[in-house]
């Protein structure tokens, strides 16, 4: 048995009735996260409301996401990916007691390389459909990673695209190679080349609705209700 198939039994023996291997979902989604340390996430945010502050907004929209995550009504493996590796004991004490499958270190240098590694490790244990999530994403709904899991029943790839040009979600069907390659990633032009990656190469895609990412105080705002600011 694998470590995830370890970890995964683990955690159903202590919070659910326990599965058969071949009854664990087809569907997984990697979640990225970073410990909320001050002065090292949201660096953008923490110019405008401070280290403590940003970090705590951070960690804030982390659980927040989780808990949406918990009303999906497919079943499906959440995989935590975490950076840094060595904060695995922290991030495990903030995170466990929101039931994920499996923590997963991140792995790479560039977050292509990452969500590379990831997916490959999902895949691996045999996953159908995988998708992978930042943690830094504003107004997700339950429905959103459900259409994106229907959406890979058919399409190759499904694609979450951000308001600044990057992209919040990205799934899978199946490997495809060189879609996270050459990518100019914290540019507004990384879901644009992966569009065009995709078109190239024939692969079918699914759009989701377009969402925020945290990134300034002026994204939080953009969340707000009209007329209304905090």
């Amino acid at each position: 048995m694998s470590n995830i198939q370890k970890s995964f039994a683990q955690r159903q023996s202590q919070n659910r009735t326990p599965l058969a291997v071949y009854d664990m979902p087809h569907n997984a989604l990697i979640y990225f996260v970073k410990y909320p340390e001050p002065g090292k996430v949201k660096t953008r945010l923490a110019r405008e409301v401070g280290d403590e502050q940003a970090a705590e907004i951070y960690r804030n929209l982390v659980e927040s996401n989780l808990k949406i995550l918990g009303h999906v009504s497919e079943s499906f493996r959440l995989i935590l990916a975490f950076d840094p590796p060595d904060k695995e004991k922290e991030v495990k004490a903030w995170l466990e007691p929101l039931k994920i499958d499996v923590f997963l270190p991140q792995a790479g240098a560039a977050l292509g390389e990452r969500l590379e590694n990831a997916f490959d490790v999902a895949f691996s244990e045999k996953a159908k459909r995988v998708m992978a999530l930042g943690s830094d994403t504003l107004q997700l709904t339950p429905e959103i990673i459900s259409e994106g899991f229907e959406s890979l029943k058919e399409k190759d790839c499904v694609i979450g695209p951000a308001r600044d040009g990057g992209y919040y979600l990205i799934g899978l069907a199946s490997s495809i190679p060189g879609i996270f390659e050459n990518i100019p990633w914290s540019t507004s032009l990384v879901c644009q080349n992966t569009i065009q990656y995709l078109t190239h190469w024939e692969w079918d895609y699914h759009l989701l609705p377009r969402l925020e990412d945290l990134d300034e105080a002026k994204n939080l705002k953009a969340c707000l209700p009209a007329g209304r600011e905090e």
